[in-house]
């Protein structure tokens, strides 16, 4: 059966606490092959620093397993490098591009995105927020601009509030999007984060297009989905509408091991398809019946 969507899962080759949003850690050989036993379509890979790896290799391996990368992760270069985008030092602010452009190289040689979420950080001071929305925009033209020959694409993701208080909604998010105005800068969409900061999910969603890249899916306290209790039916359905055609990648912690997680999340994942397309063709048949006659 043809699947509505194509599914990833996070992971990092770095090891991270078991706090951290990510399944599988460790060796790109394990990841590959745990991800296409589960079921997955692609990885997306959390990194620290680009250059610590072999590429080549990595890539030759998820190319064997059929698996793609979707996206590259840059919120460790924050939580661990402590580099990002609207540091009051130019020196750090320089750094962070500088270390996101290594992101797009390596996004480059494996067909991914690049995030950028945890990176931009806070705005200090909010009496001048036209400023430091200014010093974000213009790194991001610029990485967009050094992205662009190399066919990558850069999203940025909706973050929660007590991460950073810097685009934390949906239309927020969108509206910065808009405003830098490159054809290869578009929109990411957490789930994880769109229900503590967003009020309405199908409106959001809809003042996102046609913008919208790319979207995790997680569960309440970041949980696999189908683990808490996320209307995720509400999302699918909403994607589907609204004619989204990019990954869902789940960004869930390894609970309550990283196999039962992927194993678990993949199993809903799956279930969850079957029963949006019945009710939809039952809805679809449902309609024709009632205007057009049997």
């Amino acid at each position: 059966m043809t699947k509505l969507f194509r599914y990833g899962i996070a992971c990092s080759l770095n090891k991270t606490g078991s706090s951290a949003p990510i399944t599988f850690r460790g060796d790109i050989e394990d990841i590959c092959e745990r991800s296409r036993k589960y079921g997955y379509d692609g990885i997306e890979i959390h990194l620290v620093n680009p250059g610590e790896h072999d590429w080549d290799k990595i890539s030759k391996t998820k190319d064997d397993y059929g698996l793609s990368v979707t996206a590259l992760a840059t919120g460790r270069e924050f939580h661990q490098n402590k580099l990002y985008l609207l540091d009051e030092n130019p020196q750090v602010r320089r750094d962070a591009i500088n270390r996101l452009k290594e992101h797009i190289d390596v996004g480059a040689k494996l067909g991914a995105l690049v995030i950028v979420g945890s990176m931009r950080k806070d705005i200090p001071d909010f009496q001048r927020y036209d400023y430091y929305e200014g010093l974000h925009n213009e790194a991001v033209l610029e990485l967009a601009e050094y992205a662009e020959p190399k066919n990558v694409t850069i999203i940025l993701e909706n973050i929660l509030t007590f991460t950073s208080n810097f685009m934390n909604t949906m239309r927020q998010t969108a509206d910065v999007v808009r405003k830098i105005n490159k054809p290869n800068v578009k929109i990411h969409l957490d789930t994880y984060s769109m229900l503590m900061e967003d009020n309405d999910i199908p409106g959001a969603i809809q003042y996102c297009m046609p913008e919208l890249e790319y979207v995790h899916f997680a569960d309440s306290a970041r949980l696999y989905p189908g683990g808490g209790n996320v209307d995720f039916p509400l999302f699918l359905n909403t994607l589907l509408n609204v004619g989204y055609k990019g990954w869902i990648v789940t960004e869930c912690i390894p609970w309550p091991t990283e196999d039962l997680s992927a194993e678990r999340g993949m199993a809903y994942l799956n279930a969850l398809e079957t029963i949006v397309k019945i009710k939809r063709s039952t809805a679809e048949r449902d309609y024709v019946q009632l205007h057009h006659g049997e």
